[in-house]
């Protein structure tokens, strides 16, 4: 019989060992996710209160040695600490965070305090009756201070679920029944003489623990990650958020739109978007669906890009969000830039060539060949940035394969001609193939090629032409000249990428190389050639690099 009851003993608490250490093992290889840290604790803390429990109860370990006082006082001091972890992680998982602050250092710190107390009055050495006394008022004082800490933390997970669809009532009952199990069904086996009723309990807490990680997203932090993308970066952004439902009425809305539209969130929360904000008046608005629009804002009628995209809970669209992005300086900068491109490229070429024409009739060759030079510089400017244009809008098309071989070839061959005296080499493999834009390389090439010509010091430039597949490159090519090199001030200039009245370059051919290489997502390196000159590279990269 003395076996039997021994073994009606133990075989509660190893179950318990068994199934918590299993549960505390799944949950560490999902230790990643946002609330893994404070729920590992829980069920690691429970484990231990488990095998202090099964230790306690094993024969070898007899009643009253001192091994026995260390395991009791172990699964008395589990006990205490489950309510303040099970605090921790309600916070963590209602995306308050876990940040020791002055007030959750105090609540944690009263789960100590009467502990300490016990342990000064027993230090101060007073009749025993008075220890026996002051022990038993702390317990009490120590029982109801848990139970509080854990119905605050109970609250906050109930509060949530009622906020939240993620988080269903039924998943917050299961957890809390699994945290709560060992003191419910240890205090009903006390009552009742239910022999070792904390390790079933604990086995109790196990299984609901364990349903609660198979059904429910108990560590995936998305409560979490819901809060503090709504805090941190929701709000922090510059642009106005507005969420809508289906009927196209406003569920949230940022500090940014708050203060774009100047009404408050709770004058905008639940009215129709088209009434709240002026000059919106789009009659449907779709998943995916972009355009622009003038608005009435704080700032006067402001143009706006905007776009829409699905909320989804379980893969399946519950609202939608329409951000709005002003754009009035950039519409105004696209539209001045196209005006001063027009006056460049029409009014600016008819005026020189009138100029060209009247500088026929000077009679003085030395004044006529000045203004002839000047004129047809200017004309060349012009040519450069019509072409220049092309080739920008060229780079917004979808890229295709291209040879880069292919084009350095048909490059230099515009070179070898009797209008280029000098020397123009090609050093290429057969096929060096990626997606890129074809008009967009040759101008980019033929750009730097001329440059080492016009800029030749020398009777007769060599210019070396290389095209290489890159190690972290999909491609790479190379212009070197035996010229006076690239300027260290142009260079400083192209880096910066600005110019002022004080500080800027000699020309626009590198501006367009530079800006080229960078809409082709490339990287644009200029380096000294030995022993003099300029080695300009330009490394292409894969897509998906």
């Amino acid at each position: 019989m003395g076996l039997v009851a021994t073994l009606g003993t133990l075989v509660p608490d190893a179950v318990a060992v068994g199934v918590l250490v299993g549960l505390t093992w799944t949950a560490f290889q999902s230790r990643e996710q946002p609330s893994a840290d404070p729920f590992i604790a829980l069920l690691a803390t429970l484990t231990l209160w488990a095998v202090f429990a099964l230790g306690s109860n094993l024969p070898v370990v007899g009643s009253g040695t001192s091994l026995s006082a260390v395991l009791v006082l172990g699964q008395f001091g589990t006990a205490l600490v489950i309510p303040g972890i099970w605090t921790v992680y309600a916070l963590s998982y209602t995306g308050r965070g876990t940040g020791l602050t002055w007030r959750r250092t105090a609540l944690l710190a009263g789960i100590a305090s009467p502990v300490v107390v016990v342990g000064v009055v027993i230090a101060l050495g007073p009749p025993e009756s008075v220890v026996e006394y002051v022990a038993a008022s702390m317990l009490g004082t120590e029982l109801l201070y848990l139970l509080a800490l854990f119905l605050y933390a109970t609250y906050l997970l109930a509060d949530l679920s009622g906020s939240h669809a993620r988080v269903s009532n039924t998943q917050i009952a299961i957890l809390t029944v699994g945290v709560g199990a060992p003191y419910l069904v240890g205090l009903v086996g006390n009552n009742t003489g239910l022999a070792n009723g904390a390790a079933f309990g604990l086995v109790l807490s196990g299984s609901f623990l364990g349903i609660s990680m198979r059904k429910y997203p108990v560590m995936t932090g998305f409560p979490k990650a819901d809060y503090v993308a709504r805090t941190r970066v929701v709000e922090t952004l510059q642009e106005a958020v507005v969420v809508l439902d289906w009927d196209d009425h406003i569920l949230d809305l940022n500090e940014a739109t708050v203060a774009l539209f100047d009404r408050s969130a709770a004058e905008m929360v639940g009215e129709p978007v088209r009434s709240v904000i002026d000059g919106f008046d789009r009659t449907d608005l779709p998943v995916g669906d972009t355009g622009t629009v003038t608005l009435q804002t704080t700032k006067g009628r402001r143009q706006f890009q905007f776009s829409v995209s699905a909320v989804d809970d379980d893969d399946e669209p519950v609202a939608r969000t329409v951000l709005f992005r002003d754009v009035t300086a950039r519409q105004t900068r696209e539209q001045r830039l196209a005006v001063l491109n027009r006056v460049l490229r029409h009014n600016v070429r008819n005026d020189l060539d009138v100029v060209l024409a009247y500088a026929d009739g000077i009679a003085d060759d030395e004044l006529r060949t000045g203004i002839r030079d000047k004129a047809t510089d200017l004309l060349e400017l012009s040519n450069k940035a019509r072409d220049a244009e092309d080739v920008m809008t060229a780079s917004t098309d979808s890229p295709a394969p291209v040879n880069v071989a292919d084009v350095a070839a048909s490059v230099v061959d515009q070179f070898r001609t009797e209008e280029y005296t000098g020397d123009v080499t090609l050093e290429c493999p057969d096929e060096v193939l990626i997606s890129s834009h074809r008009t967009v390389l040759e101008y980019v090439l033929t750009e730097l090629v001329e440059n080492a010509f016009v800029h030749s010091d020398g009777a007769a430039p060599q210019i070396d032409v290389r095209v290489r597949s890159g190690t972290d490159a999909a491609a790479e090519l190379v212009v070197a000249d035996d010229g006076p090199g690239l300027p260290k001030r142009e260079q400083e200039i192209l880096a910066a990428g600005t110019e002022t009245q004080l500080k800027h370059g000699q020309g626009i051919g590198l501006w367009f190389v530079n800006w080229a290489v960078n809409q082709l997502g490339g990287d644009l390196e200029f380096q000294q050639n030995d022993p003099e000159g300029s080695v300009v590279t330009i490394r292409l990269y894969r897509a998906d690099t």
